[in-house]
């Protein structure tokens, strides 16, 4: 198993670097195992939505759902970002803050303090005025 830096899958995803491209394709396409920590898809999210790629929330979704149907990507939480994931299609908030309050939930904290007003109402989170 290699682990794979949020630099490799934006070279990757958006081939905006011919020579790059190709050593992340021939490092995720030789069928070894990927390692992608959940920093790694936090950054690559801020990444893709930020300039100059400008990604969509909805191409944001299907990038990261491809990612945890894809074999050769061991995630370092699957569950968990399977549940940030879902939370994030529907919601207005960031996928890094349903990642982080899908990993507190599961280690066991019963809500996130946060003064984030996009995660007003959101299950899980008390927003702070």
């Amino acid at each position: 198993m290699i682990g794979l830096d949020t630099n490799i899958l934006v070279r990757y995803l958006t081939k905006d670097d011919e020579n790059q491209w190709m050593q992340a394709a021939e490092i995720i396409e030789r069928g070894e195992q990927c390692f992608v920590a959940n920093i790694v898809l936090c950054e690559l999210v801020w990444v893709l939505r930020g300039n100059p790629y400008q990604f969509s929330r909805k191409e944001i979704s299907n990038t990261i759902e491809l990612m945890l149907q894809c074999s050769v990507f061991e995630l370092e939480n699957r569950s968990l970002v399977y549940q940030a994931l879902q939370r994030f299609k529907q919601g207005n908030a960031d996928f890094s803050d349903y990642l982080i309050g899908a990993i507190a939930q599961y280690c066991g904290c019963s809500s996130i303090a946060t003064f984030d007003r996009k995660l007003r109402n959101e299950k899980g989170f008390d927003l702070l005025e």
